[in-house]
């Protein structure tokens, strides 16, 4: 026997008697004792249930209601002259709601809870109203948590649909929770449909003008002009019709269901007040970027502080390069303002933003120090204080390629963090730098931290491979997509990226196409005979170079600049490499995302993968390449010149030392050199000074490059004198340091630009 009380009231039960409940005072009876168990006086259920009835008549119905009750319960329902109990509780679903509630189970929210109740009209009982809707909004609250929980853990495992239908649904049962809109977008933009997330949080904002006369909070148009401002929110519109049209290839993470469940491990230490490192590596195209990018929106939205770096193999030619980044991050989080004063100033050394957010900040205690210890402890009091109020996840991708300051700072931060609430979460990628270099070197001294955490990321498996094909496929047959999932992982031997690139390349050669109104994967007449006569794919070089080889001539250019660049190309040099308008530059620009060549961020391109950008770059001529390099040179410097600043000297050093421009080479290696010194980055700056050592053609050339190195050779015996003399640099006075806007990572190049001439 069981009573359902959410959605359509009922009594389940084999007997015939069933029929004999059909009185809705009966009924309703029946639930309050079945909720409030207890022996219950008769003058209080009469006035419960028939409040505005006369006393004799309402004894009369409730005397009825028990005699129905109890030729259906027997004995089951304890009545004597006073009082009337259930013996035993009949079983209600709403029991099973708040069982399964209270473990965690998911399948909680399949009871439909919001309509507890529903369709059980009583007349003339007011007091039973009152205990039903203030059940009904007990009931509802704990609903709504057990929702909200099955949506985001949903979207924590990748399961994109699911989150996608709790979160509707979340919505539906509170139509103004700016929380449900989020996670609705969140989603959409992750399947890569920003057209459609975008749709949810117009329809919002109307509500919310039509109900509040408001409109939605911060965070959410934040959220939307991100997505608005990204290829993907924006569309196809005004995308060149030569771009062969390609699905979504974003789809939920496939064999990776331990390594997320240890970073969700890790989270849980951190949320019981532990800190730890992870360290994820793998060979190239593993998923790694992949696993912590989604491992931060996680995060983020349980309000972690997520401070993001990353690493480039053509490096950022700035000292700390990516610590820069985590930093930047760090200056407008919580708690950063309770650092004290003197060591957020030496940490404005080597992160010029922190004096504009704390204008009255002390001088440097370099008088005292000039070896990078007080630098380091500063960075080291700053994330401290932002640990304080928050729980910290710090990502560091790629630190293979990081340079031997960040990595010695990266060390440094861990070992004296290690009791605090900060998870450090590092990618690298096995066998692409030397042993000896300092991010392989540093990858191996934190396997002995006590908390350290180290995922392997392999390649998938053969049934993997079929499940993401299937996903991406929207394969209806339960056998769908297996032949060509076999004959794919044979070609890519299961690593993600080579699977996505060789789709790509079926789709291209028109082996592949999408059904136009189910989204479903179909193989083509022509594919289905090749696939039968052909046993290999082309590898994934070879499907890239196909891929890069369809691409036109104004969209290749601009692509072998953005290879070019290595760590990120805003419009604005492209405008001036290419003698084209900035306009112009983000429309080609977008058509290269549309065909997954390039990704763009913050207004900034970027190969989609250091495989395409190798390929890319292979595909260039030895003549072509050096131009290319002296145009990015000229270009950065010209907007130097026009602003009276330069936001990466090491970065113009570099072009210009490839693209044949060993004068210009020379002097901004020297001011870049100088930099580091002045941010206690001695590797960085002796590296620099070889640099200009080797474009030197004069003795004067090379002489002011040698002074001082032996400066910086001689620092073991004592820190630099404050009184040495800075590298004369006299002949390009608007370059001295002290007249520049130090920015190292690719959006500076942005700022840096954002003034020059088109």
């Amino acid at each position: 026997m069981r009573l359902q009380l959410c959605g359509i009231v009922r009594l389940e039960t084999d007997h015939p008697e069933l029929a004999s409940l059909s009185s809705a005072k009966a009924l309703a009876l029946l639930a309050y004792l079945s909720l409030e168990p207890g022996a219950h006086s008769r003058d209080e259920l009469s006035s419960f249930l028939w409040g505005e009835s006369t006393s004799d008549k309402a004894r009369a119905s409730l005397r009825q209601s028990i005699k129905m009750l109890r030729s259906l319960l027997g004995d089951h329902l304890e009545v004597d002259r006073a009082t009337v109990a259930l013996r035993n509780t009949v079983s209600t679903d709403v029991a099973d709601f708040l069982a399964k509630a209270e473990r965690g189970d998911e399948a909680a929210i399949d009871i439909d809870v919001p309509r507890f109740l529903d369709g059980l009209a009583i007349r003339e009982a007011p007091p039973f109203e009152e205990w039903a809707e203030r059940t009904g909004q007990s009931l509802r609250l704990q609903y709504r948590r057990a929702l909200i929980a099955a949506a985001r853990a949903a979207s924590s495992r990748n399961d994109l649909l699911r989150a996608l239908s709790l979160a509707q649904r979340w919505q539906q049962l509170d139509p103004h929770s700016e929380d449900a809109v989020q996670l609705q977008m969140e989603v959409l933009q992750r399947r890569g449909e920003g057209d459609a997330a975008l749709a949810v949080f117009h329809a919002f904002r109307a509500r919310r003008a039509r109900d509040e006369d408001a409109p939605p909070g911060r965070a959410l148009r934040e959220l939307a002009d991100r997505i608005a401002r990204s290829p993907k929110g924006r569309g196809s519109a005004g995308v060149s019709s030569r771009v062969t049209p390609l699905p979504s290839f974003v789809a939920p993470m496939v064999g990776r269901t331990s390594e997320w469940e240890a970073l969700l491990r890790a989270w849980q230490a951190l949320a019981d007040g532990e800190g730890g490192v992870v360290c994820i590596d793998g060979e190239a195209g593993t998923g790694k970027t992949r696993l912590v990018d989604d491992f931060a929106r996680f995060v983020s939205t349980r309000d972690a502080v997520v401070l993001t770096g990353r690493a480039f193999e053509s490096g950022l030619d700035t000292p700390f390069g990516p610590m820069l980044q985590i930093l930047r991050g760090a200056i407008d989080a919580p708690g950063a303002g309770g650092t004290d004063g003197a060591w957020l100033s030496e940490v404005a050394r080597i992160v010029p933003e922190m004096r504009r957010s704390y204008p009255s900040l002390p001088e440097p205690m370099r008088a005292l120090a000039n070896d990078g210890s007080l630098l380091h402890e500063g960075v080291a009091q700053l994330l401290l204080a932002v640990a304080e109020d928050s729980r910290v996840v710090v990502v560091l991708d790629d630190l293979q390629w990081c340079d031997a300051d960040t990595c010695g700072l990266l060390h440094m931060l861990i070992e004296r963090l290690r009791d605090q609430p900060i998870l450090w979460c590092v990618t690298s990628t096995l066998g692409v730098a030397l042993r000896d270099a300092p991010g392989v070197r540093v990858a191996r001294a934190l396997r002995a931290v006590p908390q350290h955490r180290r995922l392997r990321l392999t390649p998938l498996a053969r049934d993997e491979v079929w499940q993401l094909i299937r996903t991406l496929g929207r394969v209806a047959h339960p056998d769908g997509g297996r032949r060509l999932a076999n004959r794919v992982h044979a070609v890519t031997s299961g690593n993600p990226l080579y699977v996505i690139e060789s789709l790509k390349t079926l789709f291209l050669r028109g082996w592949l196409k999408v059904h136009p109104e189910s989204g479903e994967w179909l193989t083509t007449d022509i594919g289905a005979s090749e696939l039968a006569v052909r046993e290999l794919l082309p590898d994934v070089r070879e499907s890239v170079a196909e891929r890069i080889a369809a691409v036109p001539d104004e969209e290749h250019a601009l692509l072998l600049t953005i290879a070019t660049t290595g760590s990120g190309c805003h419009t604005s040099l492209l405008s001036y490499v290419h003698g084209i308008s900035r306009l112009r530059a983000a429309h080609v620009g977008d058509i290269l995302v549309e065909r997954h060549l390039v990704v763009e961020t913050d207004g900034h391109y970027l190969c989609a993968h250091a495989v395409i950008a190798s390929v890319v770059l292979e595909s260039m001529s030895t003549s072509r390449r050096r131009e290319v390099h002296r145009m990015i040179a000229l270009a950065l410097s010209d907007a130097a010149s026009s602003v009276q600043r330069t936001a990466d000297p090491g970065s113009i050093a570099r072009h210009a030392a490839a693209g044949g421009e060993l004068e210009m080479a020379h002097r901004f290696a020297l001011l870049a050199s100088q930099v580091c010194v002045e941010r206690s980055a001695w590797d960085d700056a002796l590296q620099w000074l070889d640099l200009a050592t080797e474009c030197a053609r004069s003795s004067d050339e090379l002489r002011a490059a040698d002074e001082p190195t032996a400066v910086l050779l001689a620092r073991d015996e004592g820190p630099p004198a404050p009184e040495r003399r800075p590298v004369d640099l006299s002949a390009a006075p608007m370059l001295r340091s002290s007249d520049m806007d130090l920015h190292p990572s690719p959006p500076a190049i942005g700022a840096a630009l954002s003034d020059a001439r088109p």
